[in-house]
C-alpha cells in the first residue's frame, strides 16, 4: 500500500471483519462505483450469514462504508 492506494490483490483472499472483531468471510471479489471509484460492496466467500444480500452463485455481498487494512485483515464498517 503506497500513497493511500490499494491494489485488489492486497484485499483479495484476505478475511473481512467487522469493526467490532467479528469474522465476515474471505474476500472473493470487489464491486467498484465507476462513477465514484468508490468500492461499494465486498463479495464474500461466507459459511454463515452475513449480508441480506447473496449473489447469484450464493456468496454475500456486503456494503462497504469504510474499509481499512491492517497485515491481517480488512476491517470493514457498514
Amino acid at each position: 500500500m503506497t500513497d493511500g492506494r490499494v491494489f485488489i490483490s492486497e484485499i483479495a483472499g484476505k478475511m473481512a471483519i467487522s469493526k467490532e472483531g467479528d469474522l465476515l468471510g474471505p474476500i472473493e471479489d470487489i464491486v467498484i462505483d465507476t462513477s465514484t471509484g468508490l468500492v461499494k460492496f465486498l463479495v464474500l466467500k461466507s459459511t454463515t450469514k452475513v449480508s441480506d444480500m447473496v449473489d447469484d452463485i450464493g456468496r454475500a455481498v456486503i456494503t462497504v462504508r469504510m474499509m481499512q487494512l491492517d497485515d491481517e485483515y480488512v476491517i470493514v464498517t457498514r
